[in-house]
């Protein structure tokens, strides 16, 4: 597997850390992008197909489920093709299912999801493998940690051209630029492949997609961290799936200020990411760490699950400022800590068996909240649901910090 030392004599800026660290986030990014458009584009999109919120709940769903399947296949195989070459298969799956999203079928817009889900599950055992192999083992939470912000990266990013392009042209050009994106930076790849991918191996074999769950249920501290992991993951793509559509439906925002709720969320996202890893490599405990993101996140969301239009936009943007700096910055932690208690061999396998119950958190978040929608007709109950899960994985984390202390 991709975990040995860089043969000396390479050049030193395509394995540097810091150069390693910003282009897979940067990759990252770009499919967190295709995969967020979804919902940030919700409105116009359920409008031009003529179907229910529920319908693009659904869509997320696809999104995150098949993201969870192709993160089992390609931990698999990472170790005969390299992650580099993994990475540009993502960003071309990214590409394919952009430009199927914006045809104006349900049954094309599906398939677009499902390859989209794919391109977004590739690129986490690949980046994992990468920033364990030219990391330093006592920086391991901020480097993950900065890594996952590409998903708040892809969120703003999806929260801010998405709507803007829709309401100048047409909400299908923003798929159409994205693809187009997608493929020049694949291509583009191919200049650091040389130095990714060097101990890549034909002849390896391919590992099954349940090899990484094996090794989870296995060994009851990693399976721990996972149920967490999927907690966390049901509330925070809950949140992201429906807060576009509460906001302009319930509270009385626009289309483009809901985008720029969904792009604030995530911008603040993407700094608390950063400040939470670089605290828990700082403190005895890094799941001390969860355990008061998780306490805040279930506080935050009951009491946005009462907004309406009788509040001030100011207040709106308040609560949302406090999820973008509680609700997201569990994930970068808690792959740092399933890294650590991997095998050296298996680290592919066993992130993409973890990211398997990240993603199936992400399947259930959106698809629940779909039908509490649809029997209920409230987003105040979808939202209650969110935080309880959200409060599940907190006690699990104080529980699993305090044996670690």
């Amino acid at each position: 597997m991709l975990t040995g030392s860089a043969p000396a004599g390479r050049p030193r800026w395509q394995i540097n850390i810091v150069f390693v660290l910003i282009s897979t986030t940067f990759i990252g990014a770009i499919s967190a992008t295709s995969g967020y458009l979804v919902p940030a584009l919700a409105v116009a999109t359920k409008e031009t197909l003529g179907v229910s919120a529920a319908f693009i709940g659904y869509q997320v769903t696809l999104v995150f489920g098949f993201g969870g399947i192709s993160s089992l296949i390609s931990g698999g195989i990472v170790g005969r093709y390299g992650p580099c070459r993994v990475l540009q298969t993502a960003l071309a799956m990214s590409a394919v299912g952009s430009l199927l999203y914006s045809v104006p079928d349900t049954r094309v817009v599906t398939i677009g999801s499902i390859l989209i889900g794919f391109c977004y599950g590739m690129s986490h055992p690949a980046a994992s493998v990468l920033l364990s192999r030219f990391g330093s083992p006592e920086r391991m939470n901020f480097l993950f940690s900065f890594r996952q912000t590409s998903t708040a990266l892809g969120a703003v990013l999806a929260g801010l051209l998405g709507p803007v392009l829709a309401a100048i042209l047409d909400w299908q050009w923003a798929f159409y630029a994205l693809a187009g994106f997608s493929i020049v930076i694949a291509l583009a790849m191919n200049v650091v492949r040389p130095h990714w991918d060097d101990l890549a191996d034909p002849n390896t074999a391919i590992s099954a997609p349940w090899a990484g769950l094996k090794l989870i249920f296995r060994n009851k501290p990693l399976l721990g961290l996972c149920v967490m992991g999927f907690c966390l993951s049901v509330a925070q793509v809950g949140v992201l799936a429906f807060l576009v559509l509460f906001v302009v439906e319930e509270v009385g925002f626009t289309m483009t200020q809901g985008g720029f709720a969904l792009s604030l969320i995530n911008m603040l996202a993407v700094g608390s990411r950063i400040f939470w890893g670089w605290k828990a490599d700082r403190v005895r405990n890094s799941l001390a760490v969860v355990v008061v993101m998780g306490a805040v996140t279930t506080v935050t969301i009951l009491v946005f699950s009462m907004a309406d239009s009788e509040w001030s936009k100011w207040q709106v943007f308040g609560i949302m400022a406090v999820l973008g700096l509680a609700t997201f910055g569990w994930s970068g932690i808690v792959i740092a800590n399933v890294v650590r208690r991997a095998e050296s061999d298996k680290i592919a396998e066993t992130v993409g068996g973890a990211l398997g119950f990240f993603f199936s958190g992400a399947w259930v978040g959106p698809s629940a909240g779909s039908l509490i929608l649809q029997f209920t007709g409230s987003y105040q109950y979808v939202f209650v649901f969110l935080a309880i899960t959200a409060c599940i994985a907190t006690v699990m984390a104080g529980i699993a910090a305090f044996r670690i202390g």
